[in-house]
C-alpha cells in the first residue's frame, strides 16, 4: 500500500481545509494509506475527529509557526519516520516549508496545492518579507514540487503569469463537495430560523465564511442596506464571525442600515450543511476568490446564489446563479432581489450541483496526479 501524507496548518477554518477533509473521506479504500500532518489541531477537535473517522492517521505538531526551529525539526523527523511516497502540501506556506523539509527528510515526490489567487501576509509580516516569500515560492516552484495542483483555473494562470510557476507542472483539479452531506433540509431550515428569530416565510440572505478583508463584507453590507430600503422585511445572516470582528468600513455600512435588528451574526458552525437550507439566497461579495466551495455547498442544498465575478465564481454559477462586478453593491442588491422574486428550482440546482461538484470527481483528479507522480 502506498503512503500519502498531507501537510496543512489546521484541519478547519476555510475551503482548503474542508476540501482536504472531503478528499480524505473520498480516498478511503483507494489503496493509499493516508496521514495528515497539522500544525495546530487542538483548536479544531471536531475536524480532527472527522479526519480520524475517515481513516487518516493524524499528527499534530502542536506548533504556531512554520518557521520556528522546533517546527522544522519536528516536521523533518516525522517525515523521515512516515516515509510517504507522496507529500501533498496545502497552501503557500506549507508548500515552501513542507517542500524543503521533505527534501531534508530524503523525500522527492512533493505535490504543491494552490487554493487562493493571492499570497496573504501573516500577522506582522513586512512588505519586504512578503516580497521575499513570493520570490522564494516562484524560484522553488521549478525545483521542489513534482506537480502543482490548483483548485482554480484563474489562480493557476495568476501563479504562472505573476510568480513564474512552471506551466508544465500545473494541473487544474477543481474543488468538490460531499453532495450526500449538503442537501435540502426542511427540519434544519425551521430549527435554524427559530434560533435566529427569523419568521418562516421571511426572506433571508446569508453569507458563510471568514471575516477576511478579501471577502469585502463592506460591499455585502452596503448591498444589504440597499435591499432592505426596498424590501424592509428582509433579514440577513453573516455566519463566521461576530459584529465586533468586522472592520471599520463594514461597521460603518452596518450602522446605516434601516433595520439593524434584522442583521444576524454567529460564529462559524461545525455543521454548515444546516446553515444553507435556512437561506433564500446565499451570496459572496469577494474582491478575490479561487474556487469557493461555499457556492457548491449552497447549490447542493438547492439555495440560489449570487456572487461577484472573481476567480472561478463565474464558472461555478454558469447557468445556475448570478454574478456581478466586484465592489458593486447596487448590482449585488439587484441580483438578490431578482433571485428572491423569481427563485430557480431548488431541485434543478441540486441536480446540477451533484453532477458537477461531487467530491468523487475531484478525488479522481487528485488520485491521477498522485499515481503519475509515483510513476515518475
Amino acid at each position: 500500500m502506498s503512503v500519502l501524507a498531507h501537510l496543512i496548518y489546521s484541519p478547519g477554518g476555510g475551503g482548503a481545509e474542508a476540501m482536504l477533509r472531503g478528499l480524505v473521506r473520498a480516498m478511503a479504500g483507494s489503496g493509499w494509506q493516508t496521514h495528515v500532518i497539522v500544525m495546530d489541531g487542538a483548536s479544531w477537535p471536531v475536524e480532527m475527529h472527522e479526519l480520524r473517522s475517515s481513516g487518516a492517521q493524524v499528527h499534530d505538531l502542536g506548533c504556531r509557526s512554520y518557521l520556528q526551529r522546533q517546527t522544522l525539526v519536528k516536521l523533518v523527523q516525522l517525515l523521515r519516520s512516515l516515509r510517504p511516497q507522496v507529500l501533498q502540501t496545502w497552501m503557500h506556506h506549507a508548500d515552501l516549508v513542507g517542500g524543503f523539509c521533505a527534501r531534508l527528510a530524503g523525500l522527492s515526490r512533493v505535490v504543491w496545492g494552490i487554493h487562493c489567487r493571492e499570497i496573504h501576509a501573516g500577522a506582522g509580516d513586512s512588505p519586504a518579507k512578503l516580497r521575499l516569500f513570493r520570490t522564494l515560492l516562484g524560484l522553488s516552484s521549478h525545483a521542489v514540487p513534482s506537480r502543482i495542483v490548483s483548485c482554480s483555473a484563474v489562480a493557476m494562470e495568476d501563479h504562472v503569469r505573476l510568480l513564474g510557476y512552471p506551466q508544465a507542472k500545473m494541473q487544474w483539479v477543481p474543488n468538490g463537495i460531499d453532495t450526500s452531506r449538503f442537501l435540502p433540509d426542511s427540519e434544519a431550515r425551521a430549527t435554524v430560523r427559530a434560533e435566529l428569530r427569523v419568521p418562516p416565510e421571511t426572506s433571508l440572505v446569508g453569507f458563510l465564511g471568514r471575516f477576511h478583508e478579501m471577502k469585502d463584507l463592506p460591499t455585502w453590507l452596503r448591498a444589504a442596506g440597499l435591499l432592505q430600503s426596498r424590501k424592509p422585511e428582509t433579514h440577513f445572516w453573516l455566519c463566521g464571525g461576530r459584529e465586533q470582528d468586522l472592520g471599520d468600513c463594514a461597521r460603518a455600512a452596518l450602522s446605516v442600515m434601516p433595520r439593524r435588528d434584522q442583521v444576524h451574526f454567529s460564529d462559524f458552525r461545525p455543521e454548515p450543511q444546516r446553515v444553507y437550507p435556512a437561506l433564500d439566497v446565499f451570496s459572496l461579495s469577494s474582491r478575490t476568490e479561487a474556487c469557493p466551495m461555499t457556492l457548491m455547498e449552497a447549490l447542493a442544498c438547492g439555495v440560489p446564489c449570487a456572487a461577484t465575478d472573481v476567480g472561478d465564481c463565474g464558472r461555478l454559477l454558469e447557468g445556475l446563479g448570478l454574478v456581478v462586478p466586484a465592489h458593486g453593491a447596487e448590482a449585488l442588491a439587484q441580483a438578490w432581489a431578482a433571485l428572491l422574486e423569481s427563485p430557480p428550482s431548488a431541485d434543478a440546482l441540486r441536480q446540477a450541483a451533484v453532477a458537477r461538484f461531487d467530491i468523487a470527481t475531484a478525488a479522481r483528479g487528485y488520485l491521477q496526479v498522485y499515481e503519475e507522480v509515483l510513476r515518475s
